[in-house]
């Protein structure tokens, strides 16, 4: 026996068996850190796990990766035992004590799966899953929060074990928020949403090329509150959980969304100040165009600058950049003006209650006068989280905006075919394009014109994106 344990190294236990409660067994979410103080568990789709590969997820921090994590392992510890699963969050462990810790599980259990929470702590993440998976047959999960980093070192990993494995986690979508709640409706203690989804029953999906509304159509009044709802979530997890529990969200939930923007710029050492006029300037032009140059010459600082900051929190996922079209060409036009886009509403409504020090009975206000703009922003995230794969299709590779004598704010690139929304939350009214489009409106319908609400409650995530 002495000389069995002597084969192994110490590894120090302290706080590694309460990240891992499903050591022992039993029904162990109750006790799990992570699960325990969430009160609505929210589903998205099931990735497949395939043995002895990669799986990466990642996306803007408070999107639910961990909780995500934390519900694929219990599915898990119903096909494995528990010992044989190791989690570690990154930002606990060194690089060095991290594969120490590695190695020991798997000599000590026969390791079978590990999963690195915020493995972009580590500054040579990529060396570690590399070094795994030339030496080991285990099964790999790793999340990030810092999209930048990961995209610098992604293509360093080795092949046919990441390729088909890695996804976006995103805030939930307008059709997940629906669904979530009516899974919940007897739970939830927000009266009005209790009321919304009492009878509701889920619905077929559609592409947002083939929008087929009709059998929304009848549960417009209720959809249409719980859009409103949703614009003030923004479809984060913590937000939502406020919303459905007291009809609002609560101030901690913003602060939350508020250092992720500042935990951004400190990480990869930019100034506060800056991001902070740059992001008051995309405030209050809403969804106009912009490019850098204007930018740079109205907050006094090189329009290299700009393009920094705003690439920074595009990779960051915080928002989408995009590019004018070029029809004609059926390419990008650089040299033209750009849109900027939130990918959700709660950090645009975050950032406001940042830059102007409100309560939340302004927010509210806010929401009011920068309703359209909002709608706008929802809409066009939406398809693109529709259609976008990490690597394969990511957003530059098919969706813009473009502008002439109108401008149409998303147009999709698609078989070099082109595709429009419009989103025209007040009085609609149809433009001439060379490319077909959609209207997106706010009570409206016919061949060319959908309600918001409708139209977002049937559109899925891409099966890349959870």
């Amino acid at each position: 026996m002495c000389a069995c344990i002597s084969s192994f190294m110490a590894i120090k236990l302290s706080g590694l068996s309460a990240q891992n409660v499903w050591w022992r067994g039993g029904d162990w979410a109750k006790n799990d850190n992570d699960l325990k103080i969430v009160d609505n568990v929210f589903q998205r789709k099931k990735i497949d796990i395939k043995k002895g590969q990669i799986h990466l997820l990642r996306g803007v921090r408070r999107a639910g990766k961990t909780v995500y994590i934390k519900l694929l392992i219990k599915d898990l510890t119903e096909k494995i035992e528990g010992r044989k699963i190791l989690y570690l969050s990154c930002d606990r462990h060194a690089t060095k004590e991290l594969k120490h810790i590695i190695k020991e599980f798997v000599q000590r259990f026969n390791g079978d799966v590990i999963i690195l929470d915020e493995i972009t702590y580590l500054d040579d993440w990529n060396i570690v899953l590399k070094e795994l998976a030339e030496t080991t047959e285990l099964t790999m999960i790793a999340t990030g929060s810092n999209p930048v980093r990961i995209k610098e070192k992604i293509e360093r990993l080795p092949g046919r074990k990441i390729e088909g494995n890695e996804y976006f986690v995103n805030p939930l979508n307008f059709r997940e928020f629906v669904s979530n709640a009516i899974d919940l409706k007897d739970t939830i203690k927000n009266p009005d949403v209790r009321r919304c989804v009492k009878t509701m029953k889920k619905f077929d999906s559609f592409s947002p090329l083939n929008p087929a509304v009709d059998d929304l159509v009848p549960y417009f009044d209720d959809l249409e509150k719980l859009f409103f709802g949703y614009l003030l979530t923004g479809g984060f997890p913590d937000a939502v959980r406020d919303y459905l529990k007291n009809g609002e969200v609560q101030e901690q939930t913003y602060e939350t969304i508020i250092r992720l923007f500042l935990g951004t710029l400190s990480k990869e050492r930019k100034s506060e100040e800056i991001g902070r006029a740059i992001l008051e300037k995309l405030l209050q032009t809403g969804s106009s165009r912009l490019d850098f140059l204007t930018i740079a010459s109205d907050i006094g600082v090189h329009h290299n600058t700009v393009r920094e900051y705003i690439e920074l929190l595009e990779g960051s996922r915080i928002l989408y950049l995009l590019p004018a079209w070029d029809i004609e060409r059926k390419r990008y036009a650089p040299r033209k003006q750009k849109k900027m886009i939130f990918q959700s509403s709660l950090i645009p409504l975050a950032l406001h209650h940042y830059l102007t020090g409100c309560a939340y009975a302004e927010v509210l206000d806010f929401v009011d006068k920068n309703l359209e703009t909002l709608v706008e922003q929802l809409v066009s995230t939406h398809v693109i989280w529709h259609f976008e794969k990490p690597i394969l299709q990511e957003r530059h590779a098919f969706a813009g905006f473009y502008y002439n004598t109108n401008e149409c704010d998303l147009v999709l690139a698609r078989d070099r075919t082109f595709y429009g929304y419009e989103s025209k939350y007040g009085k609609p009214r149809k433009e001439k394009y060379p490319f077909s489009v959609m209207y997106i409106t706010k009570d409206m319908v016919d061949d060319q014109m959908y309600p918001a609400p409708l139209f977002l409650a049937g559109l899925e995530k891409s099966d890349r994106s959870l």
